[in-house]
């Protein structure tokens, strides 16, 4: 599972926030400092499946500067579905769970400004929040 092995990830946060990756070296720099820049204490972990543009570089100058910032290559592209699943595997193994985790496509069809509503949800108690630009209105 764990491909291009950092080792054990480190999580000392409350928000573990799953970024599946593939071919996202436009988008990744802002969505993570997007993320950054929100009042929320995440673990950002990026599933890369190998992306051949870049982005798996780009996300490990962002490591530089943001030491929250984790990154997995996958060694070939096996799919959203597979990334987002061994993401919570990545979390749920770590010394230090999350007590939340947020799942989020890298191309901008999920806007991170959501996340603190989402997590303030779970706060007050849902144990599954969905968010959806399909659906009109807040429903709990």
């Amino acid at each position: 599972m764990f491909y291009q092995s950092m080792g054990t990830i480190e999580v000392n946060s409350q928000v573990g926030v799953i970024l599946p990756t593939y071919c996202e070296a436009q988008n990744i720099e802002k969505l993570i400092t997007d993320i950054e820049n929100l009042p929320l204490n995440t673990t950002i972990l990026v599933i890369d499946d190998s992306s051949p543009d870049g982005t798996a570089e780009i996300v490990k100058k962002l490591k530089q500067k943001w030491p929250n910032v984790r990154l997995i290559v996958r060694p070939q592209k096996s799919g959203l579905g597979s990334a987002i699943t061994d993401g919570f595997k990545v979390f749920l193994s770590a010394e230090n769970t999350p007590k939340y985790v947020v799942t989020m496509d890298a191309d901008y069809s999920h806007n991170p400004k959501d996340l603190p509503k989402l997590i303030l949800a779970m706060r007050n108690g849902s144990g599954l929040v969905i968010g959806s630009r399909y659906c009109r209105g807040e429903k709990q």
